[in-house]
């Protein structure tokens, strides 16, 4: 199962005797490395306790109770802005009823009105609840809404009953969440992404470097192997864990990058450099460490080969992005780039590690932008942004093939006249 990785996922229980099998919902989604919190209604706290759903998540359980501790004026929207996903199981008929009129009655449903991304919804209840036309009617005023919903299932009911309406296991669930939130767009595509810092040796005790973490590339990396593609990834030092099942080559210097991104762009059908290279190093490393005096130290730098320009020049089918880390004139700067390096796509941010934006931070907020296209990814976690910036790399990867195949077939068409 494709994992939702470091995703913050609001689970909402409603008042069904399913909700005990929340409690394996929400170890489920920790097991997948989710950020989870749970919102409880009146009704569902007759069926599992508070201290339970707390112990697997690891947050306070959030109650519409008055004596609620958690609880505050704006709690509704807090929860709607943390929020990447809300997931609503058990959810009864009532609470589908209520949801697809834009009722918002109680926390859970006040929350709903005020989440703009996507919500799962996994039904527990009575068949004849289920079959319900008013029940029916209502499921289909989720078509075209961020609702979507996730079984039921068939079976023999606590009462007795069978039919539809039993809620779907904890795995069924979790597989649809995640085959929704992880579309297949690269399947079959190779991908060559580089992340992190280089390090310019002086002497054999210093180097000079920058503050990027490498958190941007390794996201990136992830989320395109979540995506379908095939990976491998080039990473400065860093302080990360290597990503399971993508082959990782270390390096230290822009030298040693570049040798290792031209030897392996070859086999690649896209290039991300999401890697903070030097642009200068000593023009010299001394073989004995400077030692201290009165005198100040002065070190010659020479430029280093833009790595990127380079592989753009020697590359042409290669679909390649950038990245611009800025500390001013953001837009100016990283249009520049694009069009001198001649490459598909640049992605900007400003940083400022004084100031603790974009470098070493888990979250970030870029622009990105193509030749004919230039929007704003607002701050989130860089986990998320790497969703939408792949999302935006696989559309103009497309419409550049699309562009390519026409040529080829105008050309044929020539060719046989």
């Amino acid at each position: 199962m494709s994992k939702l990785i470091k995703t913050n996922i609001l689970l909402g229980i409603t008042g069904s005797i399913a909700a005990y099998k929340a409690a394996d919902i929400a170890s489920m989604l920790k097991k997948n490395n989710c950020n989870v919190k749970v919102v409880m209604t009146k009704n569902s706290t007759s069926f599992i306790t508070e201290t339970t759903l707390e112990c697997i998540s690891n947050n306070p359980v959030i109650t519409d109770d008055e004596n609620c501790k958690n609880l505050t004026n704006f709690t509704h929207i807090d929860l709607a802005k943390w929020a990447d996903i809300i997931l609503i199981a058990p959810c009864t008929g009532n609470f589908i009823n209520k949801l697809a009129n834009g009722y918002g009655d109680d926390l859970l449903s006040t929350i709903c009105l005020a989440f703009t991304k996507q919500i799962f919804v996994a039904p527990a209840m009575n068949p004849n609840m289920w079959n319900n036309p008013i029940t029916q009617k209502n499921i289909k005023n989720f078509v075209n809404t961020n609702i979507s919903i996730i079984g039921p299932d068939y079976g023999i009911h606590a009462c007795g009953d069978t039919g539809y309406g039993r809620l779907m296991s904890p795995d069924a669930i979790l597989e649809h969440i995640s085959q929704s939130s992880n579309t297949k767009d690269f399947s079959n595509i190779n991908i060559l992404i580089t992340a992190g810092p280089t390090r310019e040796p002086i002497d054999p005790v210093r180097f000079i470097s920058n503050y990027s973490s490498g958190k941007m590339g390794y996201s990136l990396a992830e989320i395109a192997k979540e995506m379908g593609a095939n990976v491998e990834l080039i990473s400065g030092p860093v302080k990360l864990e290597p990503i399971k099942d993508i082959e990782t080559t270390y390096v230290e210097t822009s030298e040693e990058m570049l040798e290792v991104v031209k030897n392996k762009v070859k086999s690649k059908d896209i290039f991300i450099s999401t890697a903070a290279i030097a642009d200068y190093r000593p023009s010299a490393c001394s073989n004995t460490k400077f030692k201290k005096s009165n005198k100040n130290l002065v070190i010659e730098f020479t430029r280093g080969i833009d790595i990127l320009k380079k592989i753009s020049k020697d590359n042409k089918n290669l679909f390649i992005i950038g990245f611009a880390a800025e500390t001013e004139n953001l837009d100016k700067n990283m249009l520049y780039k694009l069009e001198d390096k001649n490459i598909d796509i640049i992605v900007g941010n400003i940083a400022n590690h004084q100031k603790n934006i974009g470098f070493e931070n888990d979250s970030n907020e870029v622009i990105i932008a193509s030749k004919n296209e230039k929007y704003h990814i607002q701050k989130d976690k860089k986990i998320l942004i790497a969703k939408k910036i792949l999302s935006f790399i696989s559309k103009e990867y497309k419409k550049k093939l699309s562009i390519i195949k026409s040529k080829d077939r105008g050309s044929d068409g020539l060719n046989s006249s």
